[in-house]
């Protein structure tokens, strides 16, 4: 007999008093203690178990009165059962009717005739251990999709021969961007980046074993992720699959990635940088020096390690650096002036240093220091400073116009003979290329852009021209103008250079010469053509008195016309006085 340790409950659904008193009978020589009901009746039976779900097994007769399809009474009881046993007794003896109503979920198909206490009590109790095991694996499977389908992390479930997805859960669907069913339309090597192929080589050699590797995958919109993959064997709805668990490391990647890069430029910076980095302690000693010192200073930065900063200072600029290192502690940055350092070959090299303090850093326990070699910049400096010096006692020595025109800035500059010549406060004016072309005599001004644009589009460097350039007074001064053009490294115009001499004067005197010899052509064209004249006939009436006077009747009118033509005469050599006299 059966000893349960919790009260056995039991549904006999019956329309046949009979043999319920029987099952009753059975029960009785096996269990110990156990609590029966009857339903005759699907009906009855529905609102027991609508009351009361809670049966260790339900004996269902397929012949109920109420009911007369027993496919339909099967499957209306389970829908009821809950997680009770349902057992099957009955007089038909169609096994193949028995296996569908197991393939719908009854635990056991009993025919009445051969009941005997002992099979229905190993019916009952095999059903009922079979109906735990199953709520069990329901309970497992449950909990397991759930986790499945909660996962943060992108899962899903492979089979293992094909590759092909059996299901895949949300997270997964959020990452890549495809829904559930074209995720079931798709194969993993789809989601494999191009090139990628570490997948199929491990695949292949752990087929049925526990794998785990990093890929590079591909999001439906193209955008690729970086994947940790750990892959277990299963068996998914009968099938040889995967479980996969895939965390996304793209950021962890790309982390890593900007950290080696980040270290590489630290690396070139500190070896191989302009710059030469260094950690002096609060003596004023080497600590650290960064290996660019060896391509800069032709130092071994081992050898400079220990030994104090101003060893390798000039001493005209030691004291000048000691007074700016007082504000070391003060300020968290320094910037030190410019001072000359001794290099590994005994020359002096000029430097300029900004020191930091992060001596409350444990990591530097120090104070570092940025150095640039500016030696170059400063022989330059001092190239440009007296040039520019020189520039400005030329400027001041000469008495002409020096221009400076920047095309891109389309900004003039002038020495002080825009003052001096021309009348123009630099202080209360605007100057431009504009301004410039407004003071450009009207008469004069397309000929001068012209000579201007080409200057300019042809490349030509140098450009003389005369023009009348106006003052501030509103006259005009004639001017020569000899400008040259500057370009850059590619041959593009950047600045031209005018040197604008006052020649007014000159053009003036040049204008009274050609007046002076234009009255002298006027004075010979009189000589030539006015004088003759009037000397002609003088010349011809005396010659008449001297050889043919004997014949000569009238001799009174002969001298009035030699003086009319004398007075004609004189006339003339008046005019050509006067013209002489202007």
């Amino acid at each position: 007999m059966f000893k349960e340790n919790e009260e056995l409950k039991i549904l006999v659904i019956e329309d046949n008093y009979g043999d319920f008193v029987l099952i009753q009978e059975y029960l009785t020589d096996e269990y110990s203690k156990f609590k029966i009901k009857r339903a005759e009746n699907f009906e009855n039976a529905r609102k027991l178990l609508e009351d009361n779900r809670d049966y260790s097994a339900i004996l269902l007769d397929l012949s109920l009165p109420d009911v007369d399809r027993p496919e339909k009474l099967v499957k209306e009881v389970l829908g009821l059962a809950n997680s009770s046993a349902v057992i099957v007794l009955t007089g038909y003896a169609d096994k193949d009717f028995g296996m569908k109503t197991l393939s719908w979920g009854v635990s056991d198909y009993l025919l009445k005739d051969e009941i005997t206490s002992s099979i229905l009590t190993k019916s009952i109790q095999y059903s009922r251990e079979r109906k735990r095991v199953k709520r069990e694996l329901e309970e497992s499977e449950k909990k397991y999709r759930n986790l499945f389908d909660a996962s943060p992390l992108p899962m899903w479930v492979l089979d293992r021969n094909s590759l092909e997805f059996l299901n895949v859960n949300n997270a997964a669907m959020e990452l890549y961007g495809y829904s559930r069913q074209e995720f079931l339309k798709l194969n993993i090597r789809e989601l494999w980046a191009e090139g990628e192929t570490l997948g199929e080589e491990t695949w292949k050699k752990n087929k049925n074993d526990f794998f785990s590797l990093q890929l590079k995958h591909r999001t439906k919109k193209g955008k690729i992720l970086y994947v940790d993959i750990e892959t277990n064997p299963i068996t998914f709805d009968g099938r040889d699959a995967r479980v996969t668990l895939a965390s996304d490391i793209t950021g962890k990647v790309k982390a890593e990635k900007d950290l080696y890069h980040s270290q590489q430029r630290f690396k070139a910076l500190v070896q191989d940088g302009s710059d030469v980095i260094s950690i002096i302690d609060e003596n004023f000693r080497y600590s650290y020096i960064s290996p660019s010192v060896k391509n800069i200073l032709d130092v071994n930065p081992k050898q400079m390690e220990g030994r104090n900063v101003f060893e390798f200072i000039h001493p005209d600029d030691e004291i000048r650096i000691k007074k700016y290192l007082k504000f070391v502690g003060k300020k968290k940055t320094v910037q030190l002036p410019s001072y000359r350092y001794k290099d590994g070959k005994g020359k002096w090299r000029w430097l300029e240093t900004i020191i930091s303090d992060l001596r409350d850093d444990p990591a530097i326990d120090g104070l570092v220091a940025n150095s640039r070699d500016i030696t170059q910049f400063i022989y330059q400096e001092k190239e440009l400073r007296e040039s520019l010096e020189r520039y400005d006692t030329v400027a001041k020595a000469t008495s002409d116009l020096i221009v400076d025109y920047n095309i891109e800035s389309d900004e003039l500059k002038f020495n002080e003979a825009i003052s001096e010549i021309f009348g123009y406060s630099a202080e209360n004016t605007e100057f431009n290329g504009s301004w410039w072309d407004s003071k450009i005599h009207p008469d004069d001004f397309g000929r001068i852009k012209a000579q201007e644009r080409e200057m300019v589009e042809r490349k030509r460097k140098l450009m003389h021209s005369e023009y009348r350039l106006a003052c501030a007074d509103g006259s005009y001064k004639y001017v020569l103008d000899r400008s040259y053009l500057l370009t850059d490294n590619s041959g593009n115009p950047k600045r031209i250079i005018g040197s604008i001499q006052d020649i007014t004067d000159r053009y003036n005197y040049i204008k009274a010469i050609e007046d002076s010899n234009e009255r002298l052509r006027e004075i010979a064209w009189t000589q030539s053509h006015v004088v003759r004249a009037p000397l002609a006939r003088i010349m011809g009436l005396i010659d008449l008195l001297k050889n043919h006077r004997e014949n000569i009747e009238n001799v009174t009118e002969i001298l009035d016309n030699i003086l009319i033509s004398s007075r004609e005469l004189d006339k003339v050599i008046r005019k050509i006085a006067n013209k002489t006299e202007k």
